[in-house]
C-alpha cells in the first residue's frame, strides 16, 4: 500500500517539480529566425545588374482562335472535347432567350414561361460565358421587379429572386 501512495504522491509533486525548476526564460523565449532555418547569411544578395527577375507567363493563351479568356486563372474551354462557339453565336443565343422571357412575360405566363426562360438564362450562365454589362443590368431590373410583383405563384417569385441573386452578385 505504501507503494501505491508513494507512486500516486510522486508523479504529481515531480511534474510539478520539472515545471517549477525550469527557468522561465526557457519556456518563454521565442524562436530566433536563424535557429529554425540554420541561415548563416540573413541578407538577401543583390542580383547581377544584367539579369531580371523571372516574370510570370500569361496563362489565356489557347489553341481555339475566339477562346474566351481564362476565368479566375483556369481556362475552362481549352479543356473541353468540342470546340466552343464564338461570342457573337453565344450573344445570340443569349438574346433568343431573353427574348423568349420578354414574350412570356407580356402575355403573363409568369408561371411557367417565364421560370422556364429563367431556367434557360440560368444555364447559360453556369456554362461560364460573359454576360454584356447592358444585358446583365436590364435583367437584375426585370427581375427585382418580378420577384416584387403582387400575386403570383411564391415559387415563381422564389425563382425571380433567385435569379436576381445570381445576377447581382
Amino acid at each position: 500500500m505504501a507503494e501505491k501512495s508513494d507512486d500516486n504522491a510522486s508523479s504529481p509533486a515531480s511534474s510539478a517539480a520539472v515545471v517549477q525548476g525550469t527557468p522561465p526564460a526557457v519556456i518563454d523565449r521565442p524562436p530566433k529566425s536563424t535557429d529554425a532555418f540554420n541561415i548563416t547569411d540573413p541578407l538577401p544578395r543583390p542580383m547581377p545588374p544584367n539579369q531580371h527577375p523571372p516574370q510570370p507567363q500569361p496563362t489565356t493563351t489557347s489553341a481555339l482562335p475566339d477562346a474566351p479568356p481564362a476565368k479566375e486563372g483556369f481556362n475552362y474551354w481549352k479543356h473541353l472535347p468540342y470546340a466552343v462557339e464564338d461570342d457573337a453565336t453565344r450573344i445570340a443565343h443569349l438574346n433568343e432567350i431573353v427574348a423568349d422571357l420578354y414574350t412570356f412575360i407580356r402575355a403573363g405566363d409568369l408561371e411557367s414561361g417565364a421560370r422556364t426562360a429563367s431556367r434557360r438564362i440560368k444555364r447559360w450562365l453556369h456554362l461560364k460565358f460573359k454576360m454584356p454589362k447592358e444585358t446583365r443590368k436590364a435583367l437584375i431590373r426585370l427581375y427585382y421587379q418580378l420577384s416584387l410583383t403582387p400575386g403570383i405563384d411564391p415559387s415563381a417569385a422564389d425563382t425571380f429572386a433567385n435569379m436576381f441573386k445570381l445576377l447581382a452578385l
